[in-house]
């Protein structure tokens, strides 16, 4: 009784499982024709256009030009990994990342470094908030920048490295400074010259005025010089002003041209 029970229970099970395995054969059938069919699809894709995205100082020409991928090329036999270290060449460039964009397409996404000023080294040279050297290049975009002179041993250096000096991370200190108060401030600075270690002196944009902030404070100092210029100085002539001292606690010494002697302003 028993072993005719087992018999029942066990011949429906094993129907089941010959028509899983006879619905499973045609299912292999048909993914292994489908693989086939997209290899050979994907392999007869060409490259038909390139889409360059976060190029604002590196013209997209320029990127294309770097990247070298021919136009009508097949898709598939693009190396993605030799068109990016292609790029980085380019000492601008931070980042890239390129990307398939099927069915005919290849993007190429990138990061630039941005300069915070220019030097002068016997050649225009850029220099970003890392202190990385960066060319100048005539095709590039015309970018005003605050200059940072007075610094020994920048002939030195080379394009692609970073200028490990502590009067290169002091000067960009202050512009990073003057960048986080107000970027009017920044952009009223027209040269930082670090003078060789001693009293670093800044010159305004307005007619060149020379301001000497020393060496420590430096956001203090700035702060105090920003609303000393909106209070006093644009109320004034400013050309009579011959320069401004930052080095004391809590105010700001200035000399004006037709004064004999200077002048302090508390702030």
């Amino acid at each position: 009784m028993e072993l005719g029970r087992v018999e029942i229970k066990s011949a429906p099970q094993n129907k089941v499982k010959r028509w899983e395995y006879m619905l499973l054969i045609p299912l292999m059938i048909c993914v292994i024709v489908l693989c086939v069919v997209s290899s050979r699809w994907r392999e007869s894709l060409k490259v038909q256009h390139l889409v360059i995205s976060g190029s604002r100082v590196v013209p997209v020409e320029y990127v294309v030009g770097l990247a070298k991928i021919p136009l009508q090329s097949l898709l598939d036999t693009v190396d993605l990994y030799a068109v990016h270290e292609k790029i980085l060449r380019q000492p601008f460039i931070r980042s890239a990342l390129v990307t398939m964009m099927y069915p005919d397409g290849i993007r190429i996404q990138i990061v630039e470094r941005e300069p915070i000023a220019s030097l002068n080294t016997g050649q225009l040279r850029y220099v970003d908030r890392d202190a990385f050297l960066l060319p100048q290049t005539e095709s590039f975009a015309k970018l005003d920048l605050p200059i940072i002179s007075g610094v020994d041993s920048l002939k030195q250096t080379k394009i692609g490295e970073v200028i490990q000096t502590r009067e290169m991370t002091q000067a960009i200190e202050i512009l990073e400074t003057a960048q986080s108060i107000d970027s009017a401030l920044y952009h009223s600075i027209s040269e930082i010259n670090m003078n060789s270690g001693k009293d670093i002196i800044l010159f305004s944009t307005d007619v060149g005025v020379p301001i000497i902030v020393g060496r420590e404070e430096f956001r203090r100092k700035l702060i105090m010089f920003q609303a000393f210029w909106d209070n006093f100085v644009k109320s004034r002539d400013v050309n009579r002003l011959q320069y401004v001292d930052l080095r004391f606690s809590d105010q700001v010494v200035v000399r004006w041209k037709a004064d004999s002697q200077q002048s302090k302003t508390m702030l």
